[in-house]
């Protein structure tokens, strides 16, 4: 099943919350246009929904291990690094979970919440990377648990220009690795028709630092140019030697474009969608459609893909929902994660059983409740088929050789 923005050049408006905005007509029969347009709009999202599981009971997991009838977490706290590209959702979820818990999250990169969640530094990283085989085996007893997922877009600032631009994987590579110096290049030109683009030069914006949103977007450029497969490949380090400037953090590389005449650079939805004087561009997916991405085309990716994913103790580093093969799928869709230890109790000295019990009743939170959030946040509210897997991973959590009780407050913690 797929769904999303059906044209191929011209994308429907978006709001915040990345849903398609009905245009009403003034007079004559534009009421009754607008009526059927909004039943469309609906029926998409019950049909896509319902597929996705969002409509079915939740997989709490109260009842499969132990505790029941807790209403409030125990006193304590618990502190998280890693990706910007979830540090929106990840704030929510901290600022919603119960008072009686304590969350933190410092959003200083998927590459450093690797490497603090593998020092053991914090009760969890977060990471829109998967492990390499290297760092799972630097950090032994460590689990991959996704926990959102959300697509990477192109942004830039061409003032002049009203419609969103259209680009492909293999022309996108081409302005990063500076074999396309100017916005009117031929190519370019090609996948915008009618579209008056200025002769000034491309101001590639990159991340710095080791960056999970800079391995989906290398990941999708491997795919679709074999030049930069061959020099530059997937990675959480963006290139050297590439032209551009280079920004801290989703949020850096949004301003910076913001801020810079010219400019192109790649971050997630929400950061394109809550920073002003940008454009998002639309990208051409595997039916050769030009997508503008949305919550419900992005759902639709992750449910059209049918990956099999890896146990949470395996190997998730070739895990990829590119290029899904729904007609109108986005083509740049991931998931993000959250990185824990299974043993606890061996993995950290200071632990307790509470500080276990909070760990992975927050977890199992965030996979219930807490997806509550994503949509209104331009994020993908996961489909049962990933949090039920999920769940069993967090089961597989352990104290002291025996498993972590689990009891998922209830009663509270979710959006008004």
């Amino acid at each position: 099943m797929s769904s999303g923005n059906m044209g191929t050049t011209t994308p429907a408006t978006e709001t915040p919350a990345g849903q398609p905005t009905i245009q009403r007509q003034g007079r004559g029969r534009g009421p009754m246009i607008a009526a059927i347009a909004v039943v469309i709009v609906v029926i998409l999202v019950v049909v896509v929904g319902w597929q996705a599981g969002w409509f079915k009971s939740s997989s709490s997991s109260s009842s499969t291990t132990g505790v029941t009838g807790c209403t409030l977490p125990s006193p304590g706290t618990l502190k998280g690094e890693g990706s910007t590209l979830v540090a929106p959702l990840m704030d929510q979820w901290a600022s919603s979970y119960w008072t009686t818990m304590i969350v933190s999250y410092d959003s200083a990169g998927s590459s450093a919440g690797i490497q603090a969640v593998s020092t053991k530094v914090v009760d969890f990283g977060a990471s829109d990377a998967p492990l390499t085989p290297q760092q799972r085996s630097n950090a032994p007893g460590i689990l991959t648990v996704p926990e959102s997922a959300g697509g990477v877009v192109p942004i830039y600032n061409l003032p002049s220009l009203k419609a969103p631009l259209n680009f492909n994987g293999s022309v996108l590579a081409q302005m990063f690795d500076g074999q396309i110096t100017s916005w009117n290049n031929t190519a370019l030109q090609a996948l915008n028709p009618g579209v008056s683009l200025p002769p000034n030069n491309v101001i590639p914006v990159y991340r710095t630092g080791g960056s999970g949103t800079s391995f989906i977007f290398s990941s999708f450029l491997t795919l679709e140019n074999p030049y930069w497969a061959l020099h530059y490949n997937k990675s959480t380090a963006w290139p050297t030697g590439l032209p551009g400037t280079g920004a801290s953090g989703n949020g850096g590389v949004a301003t910076t474009v913001s801020t810079t005449t010219y400019a192109l650079g790649y971050v997630d939805l929400n950061y394109a969608l809550t920073t002003q004087g940008i454009g998002v561009g639309s990208v051409e997916n595997s039916h050769h459609n030009f997508i503008h991405a949305s919550v419900l085309n992005t759902l639709s990716a992750l449910v059209d893909s049918n990956v099999t994913l890896p146990k949470g103790n395996g190997d998730w580093y070739n895990v990829s929902f590119l290029n899904a093969p729904g007609p109108n799928d986005y083509p740049i869709t991931s998931l993000t994660y959250v990185l824990v230890y299974q043993d606890l109790s061996a993995a950290y000295s200071t632990y307790t059983l509470n500080s276990a019990e909070n760990l992975v009743d927050f977890l199992h939170w965030v996979l219930t409740t807490g997806q509550t959030w994503s949509g209104d946040l331009s994020y993908v509210p996961l489909p049962t088929s990933v949090t039920s897997q999920a769940n069993v991973t967090l089961n597989s959590m352990t104290f002291n050789g025996s498993p972590v009780p689990v009891c998922v407050p209830t009663g509270g913690g979710a959006p008004a």
